[in-house]
């Protein structure tokens, strides 16, 4: 007797315009997805973030029919998640190399906003005052990356750019305000993400 591949249940049958559907047929990994996640970054709450997103970046494929075999849906969703993880973390990196740019002694932030748990009052002021003279794009764009902890991709969604775009954006508003704060490299190639 041949074995069936696993669906979640109605995957196979139903209308790929029925967003409902979709959503209910992808909510069903949402548990193992948090699992998965949350062991590869070691952070429970981080865990329901990745899902959430996986699941968003599913049902956005399904609707764009960017995923025609149901079979494979699993596969694809752990596929998204291991992506999305990896980003957080060469995130996670670059947030704590550009928070050190700017004078920050401390390593590790120990859960509180990375801005407030990495740098001292001092600091902190010096980097919001500097942030308050940059353009209002740059700012926005700093703040999307540094205090909402967005990837380049959703970054241009909202702004209406290409993820590309984005980041030539953030790296020169980082020039921008590492100018302000005085911060001097030998090189440009230092102040890159």
């Amino acid at each position: 007797m041949a074995q069936t591949p696993y669906t979640p249940a109605g995957l196979a049958g139903g209308s790929a315009d029925d967003g409902e559907s979709q959503a209910a047929r992808l909510e069903t990994f949402r548990d193992r997805l948090r699992i998965f996640a949350a062991r590869r970054l070691r952070d429970w709450a981080a865990g329901e973030d990745v899902a959430q997103e996986t699941l968003t970046r599913a049902l956005e494929a399904l609707r764009a029919g960017q995923i025609r075999n149901p079979e494979a849906l699993g596969s694809y969703l752990y596929q998204t998640a291991l992506r999305v993880c990896m980003h957080r973390g060469r995130s996670a990196g670059r947030e704590r190399k550009a928070l050190l740019r700017f004078g920050s002694s401390a390593s590790e932030s120990d859960g509180e906003a990375a801005l407030s748990g990495l740098i001292s009052a001092e600091e902190r002021k010096r980097v919001l005052d500097a942030m308050g003279t940059l353009p209002a794009d740059d700012r926005t764009l700093l703040e999307l990356t540094f205090r909402e902890e967005l990837d380049s991709a959703e970054i241009g969604r909202r702004l209406g750019a290409t993820p590309g775009a984005v980041c030539v954006r953030r790296h020169r508003a980082l020039r921008r305000l590492a100018k302000i704060l005085g911060v001097r490299k030998s090189t440009d190639r230092d102040l890159e993400d």
